[in-house]
């Protein structure tokens, strides 16, 4: 069958994740949880790929995909494993048993949708098949905005050609005159109005020929220029008389896919709609009124946060946060509660679940946005964000909107002035940008980002309608990353802005990242943990540091070998990343160590935060390398800043006299005293 995937995997999680995300490429995916199933649909089916994991009921999936290699050489094969192996092992995977893609979970959905994609080459058979009516309709609703915004531009194209004309001798005019000119020529012909743009473009020739000098009589210059507009508005009639949709087929078509979707569970109080933050972040509100419906609703759509109210069920919503965390894609997910009063033991079983606040009732609508503009705020993955900085409000909004197509949280800002503010708020992965704009222009905005520190590594395109070469050149010296000139076409823009975001979070996750934990190294961790230090410092909070060991390590690697110390550091890795709050500080401090930073929390509630963690390790079954099952725990030492010290030394010289104390106290256990 030509687009049948056949999933052979007894996660339930991992197989709903991947028929939601293969059916909407496209693909037919089938599901077998036991070697001889598949070995059987695989005769019957004939599928184009069969994807393997490594839980099946009767074999492991190394085991599996030796066995389908006997009996069915040429089906394609994908193998996802659940951790990192010995090179060895890949080589053979790939060379002898010719398994075309392997990857590692957690999953990134899209990159594995990606890789999928290119494995089959059946791309452009998924465009023609399904993606040709969503193509329209993106084209149609581009087309159709632009539509109705088109009179009023040329409406304020008119007024400034006719000032500068009264005003000749006013450069600020005419350099209005030609920005406006500028920019219609780029959007009109990426909406699809390409005559509109281009005899914009030749409107703006002549205007900056006019601030160039090049003309003898200055009137008669202006005068070539409204007749060059007069062809403009000529064509942009023309254009407008073609099918363009009423205004109740546009709102039909509305798009929210840009919009950061928030999750809010069990209150009357919600209610589904969109709506503006404060920070002129547009969101989405999706409301559930239960655990079943939220984690349905969470598996169809990308969230962005999610508000649970527990005051009918607390244990219940407690769970439900823990699912969700636990959900791929998701480990990193923001969560608040909401309750009329919370108990000590609310607040030390919400730290675990993830819970970043705690809101009290009465609850008011701008009690409830502030709550979503910090749960935004504190973001740990998810989307990719994209700032997207032009003047022009209409061109924006179709980047924006093709972005928001391909599951990425786009902010537009038209007055580059708060570049500064807008890049703290938003936090943006990447960052388009025009290069004409009023009062600065977008090659001042680039240095001025590549000049701040904090800034000098996100990945910076510009988009605009100067192609120039001295413009090109401008850009990547003022610190741009790519040019891209308009009238951009979305295929290239999409992949383009897809290519730096995956180069940048390889860089990232190279630098920063622990290949076999997930988890931070111990000089990004100690930066971050500097941060804390000066944030907590400057405004008066405190926060707790935990430093963990698993107990009798050494004797794990001796006893059921290497990979399976390896696997108990990863799952000890994930547990802690999917457990505490996104912006709580995780790292592997080194060999079997790990530590947590728990942001502006006292230790009275990390403890027992901790300790349910240490639980959830002691209950975890590991497989030795020759199959023997087998139990870990640790042991961690605490601090608590500033009460037991205000520098990382202090606290780290504490934390780790008191996990020694735990230590010579039997081990399992957690000694926040001492």
């Amino acid at each position: 069958m030509g687009n049948t995937i056949l999933l052979a995997d007894a996660d339930h999680q991992l197989v709903t994740m991947l028929k939601s995300l293969l059916s909407g490429r496209g693909y037919v995916p089938t599901h077998a949880e036991s070697g001889r199933e598949v070995l059987e649909q695989i005769g019957k089916e004939s599928p184009s790929l069969v994807i393997v994991g490594e839980q099946l009921t009767d074999i492991d999936g190394i085991g599996l995909i030796i066995k389908i290699r006997k009996s069915y050489p040429d089906v394609k094969l994908a193998f996802i494993s659940n951790e990192w192996r010995e090179a060895n092992l890949y080589q053979q995977l790939t060379k002898d048993f010719r398994v075309e893609l392997i990857v590692h979970r957690p999953l990134k959905p899209s990159l594995f949708a990606a890789q999928i994609d290119s494995q089959l080459r059946h791309q452009q058979a998924i465009k023609q098949n399904s993606g040709s009516e969503q193509e329209e309709k993106t084209f149609l609703t581009l087309r159709s905005r632009f539509a109705e915004v088109l009179p009023t531009r040329l409406s304020l194209i008119s007024d400034a050609i006719e000032l500068a004309t009264t005003n000749n001798t006013n450069k600020d005019l005419t350099a209005e005159a030609r920005r406006l000119a500028h920019n219609l020529k780029g959007t009109a012909s990426s909406c699809g109005f390409t005559l509109v743009g281009e005899a914009a473009s030749h409107l703006e020739r002549a205007i900056v020929q006019i601030q160039q000098d090049q003309y003898g009589d200055i009137l008669e210059a202006w005068s070539e220029v409204m007749l060059l507009f007069e062809a403009v508005s000529h064509q942009a009639q023309i254009e407008l008389e073609n099918n363009i949709p009423t205004h109740a087929q546009l709102e039909k078509l509305a798009d929210d896919s840009a919009m950061a979707k928030v999750l809010l569970v069990g209150s009357e109080f919600f209610s589904e709609g969109k709506e503006a933050l404060q920070s002129g972040l547009p969101i989405k509100v999706i409301a559930a009124s239960s655990a079943h419906d939220a984690l349905d609703k969470a598996t169809a759509t990308t969230l962005d946060a999610v508000i649970i109210d527990m005051d009918s069920s607390p244990e219940e919503s407690m769970n439900l946060a823990r699912e969700l965390r636990g959900m791929i894609g998701y480990e990193s997910l923001p969560l608040a509660f909401i309750a009329k009063g919370a108990a000590p033991d609310d607040r030390i079983e919400s730290t675990h679940a993830g819970a970043s606040i705690f809101l009290d009732k009465p609850l008011n609508t701008s009690t409830l946005n502030k709550g979503i503009e910090y749960l935004l705020g504190v973001r740990g993955g998810g989307r990719h964000r994209v700032l997207v900085i032009d003047d022009d409000e209409d061109f924006s909004s179709i980047i924006a909107h093709a972005l928001g197509k391909e599951g990425m949280l786009v902010k537009v800002l038209n007055d580059p002035t708060g570049v500064l503010q807008a890049m703290e708020n938003f936090l943006p992965d990447l960052v388009l940008l025009d290069v004409m704009m009023p009062g600065i222009s977008g090659f001042q905005v680039c240095k001025m980002l590549r000049e701040t520190s904090r800034w000098q590594d996100v990945p910076i395109l510009f988009l605009t309608a100067e192609t120039e070469l001295d413009a090109r050149l401008a850009a990547f010296d003022a610190g741009g990353d790519d040019y891209l000139p308009k009238p951009v076409a979305p295929v290239e823009l999409l992949t383009r802005v897809k290519v730096r975001l995956e180069r940048a979070r390889l860089l990232r996750d190279r630098a920063d990242r622990d290949i076999l934990s997930g988890l931070f190294l111990r000089r990004a961790f100690m930066e971050q943990l500097n941060a804390l230090i000066s944030e907590s410092e400057r405004y008066n909070l405190v926060f707790s540091l935990a430093l963990l060991d698993v107990d009798h390590f050494k004797k794990v690697n001796d006893t059921y070998g290497h990979l399976a110390g390896d696997r108990v550091l990863a799952h000890l890795g994930q547990l802690l990343k999917r457990r505490f709050r996104v912006e709580d500080l995780r790292g592997r401090w080194g060999g079997e160590e790990f530590i947590v930073a728990f942001r502006h929390e006292a230790k009275e509630t990390t403890i027992g935060a901790l300790a349910r963690v240490l639980e959830e390790l002691r209950q975890t079954e590991f497989n030795g390398d020759h199959g023997e099952v087998f139990h870990v725990s640790f042991t961690a030492g605490m601090s608590s800043f500033p009460e037991d010290g205000r520098t990382i030394e202090d606290l780290v010289h504490v934390s780790d006299q008191r996990l020694y104390l735990g230590k010579e106290c039997g081990r399992n256990r957690i000694i926040g005293n001492g």
